[in-house]
């Protein structure tokens, strides 16, 4: 990073609160060019991703556009998440797809809602807190206290519980499944591996690892998986739906580590599908491939 995280925040927090929206959508396209040029690790990081995902060479103009779109639309998800306790028309997505929830929840076992690091993932668990849906969000905790304890407080005005979680403790497992039981809702990030339980998975064409946590809360609470996303749409404003739920039931003659392995390798398919549609808003500033692929990965 250029600058730490939290005086970078605050200076989009403040361009965000004295900017008209109109002035945010051109000057972040100026703005994130110049990061573009200026962080030259992370922009060969993105470019390396764009490419698998593009299915081109990493130095074809098509990937370096992309790249640029997704310096570009990132910015703008920091400008609009630092306001998303100020809510603004333009923050509000359309909706597809609610009624996989509402059955979710007239069933009874609650609902696992899981997205990858896409368009604003944050924007959807406001739309559950602003219908008085009880939804936890887990994360691991960020190691600097004071970027963490603002995302703590910015979820808590808006109604949604952050759930710290210890991937390696089982006890959190026990947790969660009790919040299902209750019938509420659990947010979670579901394309990258931060320790736990993992399985490999074809992604784009190369062997990763994915967490297998969800799919696991699945099985143990009988809750389904649903993947939700949030894209930004060219007009600065959001589009928000849900998939087809993912459901995660004991069959005789499969085991439950294969069980879930077919499960994840699902969700990794419909993950894969949106990311295609929406490439320049994937935001990872490493080499995914990289820093996820499993031992037989061809990254």
């Amino acid at each position: 990073m250029i600058w730490p995280r939290k005086l970078y925040l605050a200076i989009f927090y403040l361009f965000a609160r004295a900017t008209p929206r109109p002035y945010q959508l051109w000057h972040v396209k100026i703005v994130a060019r110049v990061f573009f040029f200026f962080m030259r690790k992370n922009r060969q990081a993105v470019e390396e991703n764009l490419a698998v995902v593009l299915k081109r060479q990493v130095n074809d103009p098509v990937v370096r556009r992309t790249a640029i779109r997704t310096f570009q639309n990132y910015g703008l998800y920091l400008v609009d998440y630092v306001r998303l306790n100020r809510l603004n028309s333009y923050l509000l997505p359309e909706e597809q797809g609610q009624h996989h929830i509402k059955q979710a929840l007239a069933d009874g076992n609650g609902a696992i809602l899981i997205m990858p690091h896409l368009g604003h993932w944050e924007l959807g668990g406001v739309l559950f807190a602003m219908r008085q849906c009880p939804i936890h969000a887990l994360t691991i905790k960020d190691p600097e206290t004071e970027v963490q304890d603002f995302r703590n407080k910015m979820r808590a005005t808006l109604g949604i519980y952050t759930v710290h979680i210890d991937p390696a403790n089982f006890g959190n497992v026990l947790k969660l499944v009790k919040l299902l039981k209750e019938n509420q809702v659990i947010a979670m990030l579901g394309d990258r591996f931060e320790g736990g339980k993992k399985v490999e998975v074809t992604f784009f064409n190369r062997k990763v690892i994915f967490p297998v946590g969800a799919m696991a809360l699945a099985l143990n609470s009988g809750a389904p998986v649903i993947p939700v996303f949030t894209v930004l749409k060219p007009d600065g404003h959001y589009l928000a739906w849900m998939e087809e739920p993912i459901r995660v039931v004991r069959t005789a003659g499969v085991s439950s580590e294969e069980l879930l392995a077919q499960k994840t390798q699902e969700l990794a398919k419909v993950f894969e599908k949106v990311i295609s549609f929406y490439p320049d808003q994937w935001y990872h500033f490493f080499n995914y491939w990289e820093r996820y692929a499993s031992k037989d990965s061809p990254a």
